[in-house]
């Protein structure tokens, strides 16, 4: 009886045990900085399209602004696969606006906010002066 109380008084397999969490901890910030990373990566591609598009839209319309940010949001590969974007013309200015979801690399149900980025420009527009040969 008394073997048997000190064997399981003897402390064997704690460093194992420790080490596991130690472990699991590093891995779990490895994920998380991972997922941070695609996050911001994503939201560059996006502010990129906006900005890009807003250029495009403002010399040839609409249309052009958000054919010009959804190619390079294609181009972006896995960042830019869950965005879209969508422009609106105002009086004298239009404004692209870029939207989704980051992409997830891992399946865990993480708590991710929505990309969104927009850029407006004014539009570039001639007088009927300027505009006449």
């Amino acid at each position: 009886m008394t073997a048997l109380r000190r064997r399981l008084a003897c402390e064997r397999g704690d460093a194992l045990i420790e080490g596991l969490f130690a472990l699991a901890l590093v891995l779990l910030t490895v994920a998380i900085g991972a997922q941070a990373l695609a996050y911001a990566h994503a939201r560059s591609v996006a502010t990129a399209a906006a900005q890009d598009g807003a250029r495009a839209a403002a010399a040839a319309g609409p249309e052009a602004g958000v054919t010009r940010a959804n190619a390079i949001l294609d181009a972006a590969g896995g960042a830019g696969a869950h965005l879209r974007a969508s422009a609106q013309e105002a009086s004298d200015e239009v404004t692209v606006s870029v939207k989704g979801e980051a992409p997830r690399l891992f399946s865990l149900p993480l708590l991710m906010p929505a990309v969104q980025a927009s850029a407006s420009l004014p539009l570039e527009r001639y007088s009927a002066e300027e505009a006449a040969p």
